[in-house]
């Protein structure tokens, strides 16, 4: 196993694999939650503005879901012949 040191065009590389990705999957998720949720509050007749605090955390769980699922698909990707590996370096017990 070959270790390279990491540079910024590396950093940069993974984090835009990550980023689009992210946005891709969050963007669109959060638009139909809240088109959706905006239908059934609407429906129902509630006050909306006393669900604001409700639609942030549904949205920041939305944002944290998919940020941490595109993480986990980034680090099965290769990046030009090379991939991300989580390698354990002390045998000490944490």
């Amino acid at each position: 196993m070959e270790e390279i040191q990491v540079t910024w065009i590396w950093a940069i590389k993974i984090w835009w694999s990550w980023c689009w990705r992210a946005l891709a999957w969050t963007i669109p998720s959060a638009f139909l939650f809240g088109f959706l949720g905006g239908i059934v509050i609407a429906v129902m007749g509630i006050d909306s503005s006393g669900m604001l605090a409700w639609s942030q955390l549904i949205g920041i769980c939305i944002g944290t879901f998919f940020g941490i699922f595109t993480l986990k698909t980034v680090l099965s990707k290769k990046f030009n012949g090379y991939r991300l590996a989580i390698i354990k370096t002390a045998t000490d017990k944490e």
